[in-house]
């Protein structure tokens, strides 16, 4: 059972799809409207309609909304390496300038 809530009447057929982005998943819900099966109203001008599905399939991801994230954490760590390469080629040639000397 589906039940929808707005300012009119919903009059959905076939099949539909809801997509709901919350900030750790995306929520899809995919349906086949079989039949509306009621309508309401109540005082403050909300409508609701109310059909009965099937066929119903829920997907989740937590992969997407996440993905920000995971890539901000491999930039980061791009940057940490490449400030830990110059630091080490600093030291390597203070060291070759320490044990060669600086005119060799």
């Amino acid at each position: 059972m589906l039940k929808t809530k707005g300012r009119g009447h919903s009059s959905l057929q076939g099949f539909c799809c809801v997509r709901r982005e919350y900030p750790d998943l995306v929520v899809e819900d995919s349906f086949h409207i079989d039949e509306r099966i009621r309508e309401a109203e109540d005082g403050e001008g909300n409508c609701y309609d109310w059909y009965r599905i099937s066929q119903h399939n829920r997907t989740v991801d937590r992969f997407t909304p996440a993905r920000g994230g995971i890539e901000a954490g491999i930039s980061e760590a791009q940057d940490a390496l490449c400030g830990l390469s110059a630091d080490v080629e600093g030291r390597l040639a203070a060291l070759e300038a320490a044990v060669f000397g600086e005119g060799k």
